[in-house]
């Protein structure tokens, strides 16, 4: 009996590290396409740089906002495991598609392949975290909050290393080869999902142990081509998709209040808190999605491109923030540990408001970078390094704490529901960054580096002032919110804590 504890205690299901190999290359391809895909756009289709972020950031609302859908099929048609196959090899397909965009630079494959992206992304990514919690003893096993953790990691070790790898490829070779890069990693993906379904036999979620039969399959493929064909005009047509983006929010929305209503005062309490945090993570979706937009263009554009001596690709520059997250998380962590061990760490709406304060001092260092610029518009690799520290910080007390707001503030009987309104919120972000970027445009033959210089700075100020102030609103109601979250310790915590797994990003 000793040996058995020991095993289940220590020892990681194969399921695992398959998982951790799929969520590395993932990550490789998807952020390899992310932070290319507004560079291509303006510098190589010649489009506006207003332009380039307005499709990016519908390419990157629609991926988010039918997350949900896909969940939904995953739980209950096709299957988790079967979810992750089809959507995987839809994506490998869809990057594909974009590196044979970048040949003669045409547009229908490129927005072909981004509709493949889009539908295999939604197919499969909330896949992931179904599979690999159903490998273990149920979900009080104590190894399945490391596994969290190693996933959440080795998907920021995956992206730092395609931002590291797939600028310069793209800048000194080819772009085709750069996205063609992307779609290998996928493929990787779909062959070793295939060799290794002997090990993961016994995961997934329940229409994964039964046989699927030809016309589901086939019913679920015919469907989800239709649906690369729609999510592919939307893409032609952004205010179409905008517009179904926030009459979907304002539905979610209506939704949500017409529960609430149904609810005891104690989780009506808490849903207004968990309601009022995913609005602030709305901010800070837009926030983040400055990075490869705005954020990226003034690299490119202002900052020199020399690190320690050596010349860099300024697009390399992105790799900044998945570096500071691996550096930073182990710290936070501890942190965490040493202040809730004195009953001093700080609630939820407590690290929302620090983690937005923060935010806006990462903006704010990026806009005075202007007063320390040479002769030539251009400034150090300090402030670009400076702005990225400081966002991961934010990020780590914001985005890493998303799930939790969701399976610790909403009811169980409706966190499925809660779930898709969580990945609305980062749709809408999405369109919103974007549209907040285009403010940030420095285009035209006259513009000169201390000009572009002048209206990144400006435009970054201005944005860490925004924030300083609605960090300053949460951190006033943070009291009220407490109390209202406090109502938990009132009543039975029967079904609370089993329910809820963090999603990679």
């Amino acid at each position: 009996m000793p040996t058995s504890i020991k095993t289940t205690s220590q020892k990681h299901p194969a399921t695992f590290y398959i998982l951790l190999f799929w969520q590395f290359w993932w990550a490789f391809s998807f952020y390899g396409l992310w932070s290319l895909l507004p560079v291509y756009l303006n510098k190589y289709l010649q489009l506006s740089e207003a332009t380039s972020f307005a499709i990016f950031g519908g390419y990157t609302a629609l991926g988010a906002g039918l997350l949900f859908i896909g969940g939904w099929i995953a739980d209950n048609y096709l299957g988790a495991k079967r979810n992750l196959v089809i959507g995987t090899a839809f994506q490998s397909i869809g990057y594909f598609l974009v590196a044979f965009s970048a040949v003669n630079k045409t547009t229908l494959p490129l927005f072909l392949g981004l509709g493949f992206v889009i539908i295999g992304r939604a197919t499969a990514s909330t896949c992931p975290p179904v599979v690999l919690a159903s490998a273990y003893d149920g979900k009080d096993d104590p190894r399945l909050d490391g596994a969290f953790t190693y996933l959440y990691m080795v998907n920021n070790v995956g992206s730092f290393t395609t931002m590291l790898v797939i600028p310069p490829i793209a800048s000194s070779i080819s772009m085709t080869l750069a996205f063609a890069l992307c779609g290998a990693g996928m493929a990787i993906n779909v062959i070793g999902l295939i060799l290794m379904r002997g090990p993961m036999r016994k995961a997934g979620s329940a229409p994964d142990l039964k046989p699927a039969g030809a016309r589901k399959l086939g019913t679920f493929t015919g469907g989800a081509l239709l649906a690369v064909g729609a999510a592919t005009y939307l893409l032609t047509n952004l205010p179409l998709a905008q517009t179904l983006m926030a009459v979907s929010a304002i539905v979610i929305c209506v939704l949500i209040v017409r529960h609430m209503r149904q609810e005891s005062p104690a989780d009506r309490k808490r849903m207004i808190v968990g309601m009022v945090l995913m609005l602030q993570a709305l901010v800070f979706f837009v926030l983040y999605n400055q990075m490869p937009t705005s954020l990226n263009f003034f690299a490119i554009n202002n900052v020199q491109p020399f690190v320690f001596g050596f010349e860099i690709d300024p697009v390399q520059y992105q790799s900044l923030n998945p570096f500071w997250i691996i550096v930073i998380s182990p710290v936070l962590a501890k942190i965490y540990s040493y202040l809730g061990a004195r009953n001093k760490d700080l609630s939820m709406p407590g690290k929302y408001a620090l983690g937005m304060l923060i935010c806006a001092i990462a903006f704010g260092s990026a806009g005075i970078s202007k007063y320390f610029a040479d002769e030539n518009g251009m400034v150090s690799a300090f402030w670009i390094f400076t702005p990225n520290f400081f966002f991961a910080i934010g990020e780590l007390l914001i985005s890493a704490l998303g799930m939790s707001v969701v399976a610790k503030l909403f009811p169980v009987h409706m966190r499925a529901f809660t779930f898709g309104a969580w990945n609305m919120t980062l749709a809408l972000a999405s369109i919103a960054g974007a549209w907040v970027a285009g403010f940030s445009s420095s285009e035209g033959s006259n513009i000169t580096p201390m000009d572009s210089l002048q209206l990144y700075g400006d435009y970054f100020i201005i944005l860490g002032v925004v924030t300083a102030v609605i960090a300053l609103l949460i951190a006033f109601m943070v009291p009220k919110l407490n109390r209202f979250m406090e109502h938990r310790e009132e009543e039975p915590r029967k079904k609370e804590d089993s329910h809820g797994e963090p999603v990679p990003a």
